[in-house]
């Protein structure tokens, strides 16, 4: 197993004198960098990173302090990143079998560190994430059914289980995930809670990732969650409340315009979540409030990653200007939600005739495929030989890169004036490697 220590140092001289911040760097720093790499490739800022989880983070805890952040793997798993996170002191949030691998038996996460999520999982998976003592959140009735079936196998054993709701919120609609929280299946979790000795429900759970992640839809989310729980925990307070992912972070101007009014800062969703968990759950004496779990993504790690290309030719079709890039819509994946990316053109050094200022150019990609039209009508000149720069790249980009016709690029990382090679790129042995 590869550890942090063993990814491969990579030096380039030309970075010895390098700004803090990765989007500022010139073109010989990038072509340096290309020349190792031999291909495109993706550069990871962690000390960005870090700067985003203290940001966060802090906005949470100033109001109310019982707060644990739990990074979602599903958004970028390079276990650079996930190691980084880490010892900051993030929790793990993951959604398979496959991740909960990476976070306990890769990244070095305990078991207690990790919330499993997601709609699918086997029963013994189950079993094992139970008997474990991660944080298991039922996500449907059949998943409740699995979880018994542990219980009564280890009649001995006590466990402490969650469960994901859905329920109407402001600008979002109803999520497809999650037990419908309404008065016949509250009754019916507390009757299925009843009827087994050794598991208790200890907190809810919800997130809706087809909302407009604004700060209203954040403040319907989590009066839902305290809604249910006053419902449903009258005893005892719930142990935990989870407000899910799903957050705005800080990204180009030109990207949030895109959004309109629904862009939320951290100090907007911390005043969203935090204001309505103080006023339910006042700390009393000798009482412990209950944990506020959430699970970011995006906001901890998109503006810290950026793809990098060079341009190898320039066309002219039917009008357009067409600029060749080693890269596709596939490194990308921005059109699950249709922005337009925050694109920056490096030119070569040298001359360079006065563009027009209605120039425009499409940059187009390497698969072979009419479609592969990755940026339409971008502003400004572009020649072969200048480098086009992704930003916003951290997040379900190089998770979401299928090696087609061309297998996926390497990642860089950048930490403390130091450069690091923490994933190298993709071959035909790697392509092939799962195939008899």
């Amino acid at each position: 197993m590869q550890t942090y220590e063993e990814y491969t140092d990579i030096h380039v001289p030309s970075f010895e004198k390098s700004p803090q911040r990765l989007q500022c760097l010139s073109h010989a720093q990038l072509k340096e960098l290309a020349d190792i790499a031999e291909d495109a490739y993706y550069l990871l800022d962690l000390n960005k990173v870090t700067d985003n989880y203290h940001k966060f983070r802090n906005c949470f805890a100033q109001q109310y302090e019982a707060c644990q952040i739990a990074y979602s793997f599903k958004t970028n798993y390079t276990p650079a990143l996930c190691r980084h996170l880490k010892a900051l002191g993030c929790f793990a949030e993951v959604v398979s079998k496959m991740e909960y691998d990476m976070a306990t038996k890769v990244v070095g996460y305990h078991p207690s560190q990790v919330i499993v999520n997601g709609p699918v999982h086997s029963q013994q998976f189950v079993e094992t994430v139970m008997t474990d003592g991660a944080l298991f959140n039922a996500d449907a009735w059949y998943l409740l059914a699995m979880v018994e079936k542990v219980c009564k196998r280890y009649p001995q054993r006590q466990f402490r289980i969650g469960v994901r709701i859905t329920y109407p919120i402001a600008q979002g609609g109803e999520s497809r995930f999650g037990i419908t929280c309404d008065k016949a299946n509250m009754s019916k979790l507390a009757s299925w809670q009843k009827s087994l000795n050794n598991c208790q429900i200890v907190g809810f759970h919800s997130h809706f990732s087809n909302s407009s992640r604004s700060f209203a839809s954040f403040s319907s989310r989590i009066n839902g969650l305290l809604s249910a729980s006053e419902t449903f925990f009258k005893a005892a307070l719930p142990h935990f409340i989870n407000v899910g992912g799903g957050f705005f972070g800080e990204m180009p101007d030109s990207l949030a315009s895109q959004y309109g009014q629904s862009v939320a800062t951290f100090e907007q969703y911390a005043d969203a979540v935090c204001s309505p968990m103080t006023a339910q759950y006042t700390p009393k004496r000798g009482e412990s409030q209950p944990l506020l779990l959430l699970e970011p993504g995006t906001a901890l790690v998109s503006n810290a990653m950026v793809f990098v290309a060079q341009v190898l030719e320039v066309k002219h079709r039917a009008g357009r200007a067409l600029a060749l890039i080693n890269g596709s819509n596939h490194n990308v994946n921005h059109k699950w939600q249709g922005e337009t990316l925050p694109v920056q053109v490096i030119p070569k050094p040298g001359s360079r005739s006065t563009s027009n200022l209605g120039e425009t150019f499409d940059l187009v990609g390497n698969t072979c495929i009419e479609k592969d039209v990755i940026c339409q009508g971008v502003k400004g000149s572009v020649q072969a030989g200048d480098f086009v720069v992704f930003q916003y790249m951290g997040g379900y980009s190089n998770v979401l890169k299928q090696p087609f016709i061309h297998p996926c690029q390497g990642i860089f990382a950048w930490q403390n004036q130091r450069l690091i090679k923490v994933k190298k790129n993709g071959d035909m042995h790697s392509v092939l490697y799962d195939y008899q």
